[in-house]
């Protein structure tokens, strides 16, 4: 007997409020990458990344600048090796005051409208302008 070939997958169409979270997400790592030139932990320039700071699945921060900072691929992996080596690495970077700041205010759940994503896209593609002109 012939074993059946995999079914074809159904690709399921993105929704307005998904793309615009994808071009504000996109947007959001272009401008912290911008900003920072650099990985915050070592200085390198190859391979840089975007990382929140606290979570992205908390929508209240998930599109603020101040709630990223670079990294290069090294540093970033090192999160899912060590979590909590990572956690005082971040803490190193920015201090600890700020981040025991940023987890308490930014722990909030959030949703926003698809004119609030417009507005995100607007802003964040300003900002980008700005730190590209610096």
């Amino acid at each position: 007997m012939i074993a059946d070939p995999k079914p074809k997958r159904k690709y399921k169409h993105k929704t307005i409020r998904q793309k615009l979270d994808a071009d504000c997400l996109e947007l959001w790592s272009l401008c912290v990458r911008t900003r920072d030139k650099t990985c915050r932990n070592c200085n390198s320039d190859y391979n840089l990344q975007a990382h929140h700071i606290v979570q992205r699945n908390y929508k209240a921060s998930r599109y603020l600048l101040e709630n990223g900072l670079t990294l290069c691929a090294g540093c970033h992996f090192f999160e899912k090796v060590d979590a909590e080596k990572f956690r005082n690495m971040v803490i190193g970077v920015i201090g600890e005051d700020k981040y025991l700041s940023m987890q308490k205010t930014y722990r909030i759940s959030y949703k926003y409208t698809i004119d609030d994503l417009k507005q995100i896209k607007s802003e964040l593609q300003g900002e980008l302008k700005k730190l590209e002109g610096m």
